[in-house]
């Protein structure tokens, strides 16, 4: 119904309506995970901090991955957020890690352009000596709350070209 003024007017019973109606939608399915796979372990609350250089650094890919060969189909892991907080989740999906030992890596790269194949390499802004393939660290999740602090050095360093591949040329733009 328009007022006097030609503005539409809502009875209160409406507006109560459309908030139900709200509340049913974000209730449904918005926010809903999809079912937990057959098979995943228990996980525990785990949170991994990474500082580099003594500050928080954001983006850096944190992976977990079990010394267990029977436990590795589950993967865990995440990014940490500006406070270089990673939320460890498993399976994409789950806040948490399965009990038991895990090697950790971390890795963060920057895109390079340039004329020649070396200068197109990627930048890692983490040291290689934390990538999954190199990482010596390990972690123990236990079946408590698990909090780990690590302290990153070194980085700038570019990824070896692997043998006879050659990445798509990316050229760099003049203006």
């Amino acid at each position: 119904m328009r007022n006097q003024n030609g503005f539409i007017e809502v009875k209160r019973s409406g507006v109560a309506l459309l908030a139900a109606l709200v509340v049913f939608l974000a209730q449904s399915g918005c926010n809903r995970l999809p079912p937990k796979p057959e098979g995943l372990p228990e996980l525990y609350p785990c949170v991994v901090t990474a500082t580099f250089g003594g500050k928080p650094v954001e983006g850096v890919r944190v992976a977990l991955t079990s010394t267990d060969p029977g436990s590795r189909k589950w993967r865990s892991g995440g990014a940490t957020d500006a406070k270089g907080r990673c939320v460890v989740k498993t399976a994409f999906y789950y806040k948490g890690a399965p009990e038991g030992a895990f090697k950790i890596s971390f890795a963060k790269t920057e895109e390079q352009l340039g004329d020649t194949i070396e200068e197109m390499q990627p930048l890692s802004l983490i040291p290689i000596k934390y990538s999954p393939m190199k990482s010596t660290l390990t972690v123990e999740v236990k079946r408590e709350k698990n909090e780990f602090s690590f302290e990153l050095d070194g980085g700038e360093e570019r990824f070896p070209i692997p043998k006879g591949s050659v990445p798509p040329p990316r050229f760099k733009t003049q203006r």
